[in-house]
């Protein structure tokens, strides 16, 4: 045998066998790992799923924007200063990867939402006995808090892995008071369901009051118990300090539970957002399950709580859809109405405060599945190479990774909620009344926009816009 022969020989047999080569174990992560042949000061990067929560009050939203304070902004700060993200990548989040399940706007919350990156896991300053999670949470304002981190698979995306999101939105029930009396508002009503705007007078000129007026005495709308027993003539402070001692009977919350259910399915919902023609199918949006509480007493004003899942929302979704459900629940406007909107017409449909809103939690099953597929197959090569007798490489059970869900998190997250987000909405309320303003913008809006709360429930040519 020649030298050159034999040095074939040996190569041969250096190779690995066929079997071995067909059953490696399935890597999830290749694009993820760093090159072996990467310089030593170069320290590896993992693409990770990063869960957390925050309480938006104070912040331009959560995306960052640079020249203004954002959620993603101060947590990219806080990973950089623990070492997780070189300096070399430190001057842009799209060097790592930076995405987010759900984007929330100014001073909106969050229980639990979801952020992608790649970060070095084990930084040469992290303290001794801490865990990242742990490091970056000290370099943190309280009002954010990380409950984790885990390793993903190189083709996940927050956004488009994202199968569906839960919301939340706290509403003061006294939203569904009728307007007051005399408010142009209301003269909009009196006039759809009497045909006539104004109150007769007095002889002095003062108008009558609805419980005096035989055109209106007989209407729960237009005479709410509410407006008989308080009076008209209170100031703005006195009618919130009634409106907040008034509850919310259960006929009035299951009529509002109707209205709200009327948006469950697939729906063109062009008129709830901005920018959004009826012909452009981007509008369609499927809520899933959507829910109203019983109500409920915080320091002596009572709330809902309204939830949506759906599998996305568009710009100002949600506040639009709190807007015409106040709206259709204060006025007495047929149920009907809510699939009115889904039509060609183009309706103003007013945006509510975003005080009440927060972000439950994003849903991954889709990925999930895949990740436990993965794991399956990983375990099965596992077992036929173990019941073969053949040795398993160092780094069998690298590609397995972990569901992204909330589980675990759970009762932090629930803490933080009701701690942080909760009490700073109804603080926020008690303090400026935002809802009670709110309504007193729709109550003294002069002109036909809202004329659409008609006891038809049809959608007059004229409300388009």
């Amino acid at each position: 045998m020649t030298d050159a022969a034999a040095a074939v020989g040996e190569k041969r047999a250096a190779a690995p066998d066929a079997d071995v080569r067909d059953t490696k174990v399935a890597r999830t992560d290749e694009k993820d790992e760093e090159e072996s042949t990467a310089p030593a000061a170069r320290l590896a990067k993992r693409k990770v799923a990063i869960f957390f929560g925050y309480c938006g009050t104070d912040y331009s939203g959560l995306q960052v924007n640079p020249g203004v304070k954002t959620i993603e902004g101060d947590i990219f700060d806080a990973f950089c200063r623990a070492g997780a993200v070189s300096k070399e990548n430190a001057v842009n989040p799209n060097k790592v990867g930076l995405q987010r399940a759900a984007r929330t706007d100014r001073g909106v919350h969050a229980a639990g939402n979801l952020l992608t990156l790649k970060v070095i896991l084990e930084p040469p300053q992290l303290p001794a006995g801490q865990t990242l999670t742990s490091y970056v949470n000290s370099l943190l304002p309280d009002q954010i808090r990380i409950w984790g981190m885990r390793r993903v698979q190189s083709a996940f995306n927050a956004r488009t892995s994202c199968d569906s999101r839960l919301y939340e939105y706290l509403l003061p029930t006294y939203v569904f008071l009728p307007p007051k009396p005399f408010s142009a508002m209301w003269r909009m009503l009196r006039r759809l369901n009497t045909g006539q705007e104004e109150a007769p007078r007095q002889e002095d000129g003062t108008p009558v009051a609805p419980w005096d007026d035989a055109n209106v005495r007989e209407s729960h709308l237009l005479n709410h118990a509410f407006w008989r027993s308080h009076g008209t003539g209170g100031d703005f402070a006195t009618d919130m300090q009634a409106k907040r001692q008034w509850r919310m009977d259960r006929e009035t919350l299951e009529r509002v539970r109707r209205v709200f259910a009327e948006y469950t399915g697939s729906h063109n919902f062009h008129n709830y957002t901005v920018g959004k023609e009826f012909r452009d199918r981007s509008a369609h949006r499927v809520m899933k399950k959507l829910t109203i509480s019983d109500p409920c007493l915080i320091d002596g004003t009572e709330w809902v709580s309204v939830q949506f899942h759906g599998q996305s929302f568009m710009l100002h979704q949600i506040r639009k859809m709190i807007g015409l459900l106040v709206l259709i629940g204060r006025t007495n406007a047929p149920t009907s109405l809510v699939a009115q909107t889904y039509g060609p017409a183009r309706i103003h449909v007013p945006k509510a405060p975003g005080l009440g809103l927060l972000l439950v939690e994003p849903f991954f099953g889709g990925y999930n599945t895949k990740v436990s597929n993965n794991n399956e197959r990983i375990e099965r090569t596992i077992a036929m190479r173990t019941a073969a007798g053949k040795p398993l490489p160092p780094d069998a059970e690298s590609g397995k990774r972990e569901h992204v869900d909330y589980a675990m998190y759970a009762h932090e997250m629930d803490a933080f909620k009701k701690e942080r987000i909760y009490q700073q909405i109804y603080r926020t309320e008690e303090e400026t009344s935002e809802f009670a303003k709110w309504l007193n913008y729709l109550d003294v809006f002069v002109g036909p926009d809202f004329e659409f709360l008609n006891p038809s429930g049809t959608i007059p040519q004229w409300c388009g816009r």
